[in-house]
C-alpha cells in the first residue's frame, strides 16, 4: 500500500491537522508571551517597591517656594522649543558638566527620549563641548525661557 491509501489507513490526514494546529496554537502563545513581556520585567524591576508602603515626601517650610518642572509628553521638534524644556535641568548642573549627569536628570525627571534629544541639542551647537568629555549650555540668554 503506497500514497493516499497509506495516509488515509494510518490516519495521516487527522495526524497532519493535529500537528498544524499545535503548532499554529504554540506560535500565537509564543506571540502574546512576547507582547507581554515589558509587563513581565517592569513587574520584576519593580518587584520590592510595590509592596512597600508610600512614603509622603517631607512637606516644604512655607517660606520655601517648590519648583515645578514642567515635563512634556513629548519633545517638540523644534529644537529651541526642546532646549526650553532642558534649560531647568542645566541650571542645576555645575559648568562644565557630563552629558551622562544629564541623561541621568532627564530620565529621573521622566523626559520622553533623553538621548535623542542631547544628541539633537548637541548637533544644534546649543550643547557645546567644553573639552575632556564636558560641556556648556550654550544658548544666548534672550532664548534661554
Amino acid at each position: 500500500m503506497y500514497g493516499f491509501e497509506a495516509i488515509d489507513a494510518a490516519n495521516g490526514w487527522s495526524m497532519a491537522v493535529a500537528g498544524a494546529l499545535i503548532v499554529f496554537s504554540g506560535l500565537v502563545v509564543l506571540s502574546f508571551v512576547i507582547s507581554q513581556i515589558n509587563k513581565v520585567l517592569t513587574f520584576l524591576e519593580n518587584r520590592f517597591s510595590i509592596f512597600k508602603p508610600n512614603h509622603k515626601a517631607p512637606q516644604a517650610n512655607e517660606n520655601e517656594t517648590e519648583e515645578t518642572l514642567e515635563v512634556p509628553h513629548y519633545i517638540p521638534s523644534n529644537i529651541k522649543e526642546a532646549a526650553r524644556y532642558y534649560y531647568p535641568l542645566i541650571e542645576g548642573l555645575d559648568q562644565p558638566f557630563d552629558l551622562t549627569r544629564l541623561y541621568e536628570i532627564s530620565q529621573q525627571k521622566g523626559f520622553p527620549h533623553p538621548h535623542i534629544t542631547i544628541s539633537h541639542l548637541r548637533q544644534a551647537c546649543i550643547l557645546a563641548p567644553a573639552g575632556d568629555g564636558l560641556f556648556t549650555w550654550n544658548q544666548p540668554q534672550s532664548e534661554k525661557n
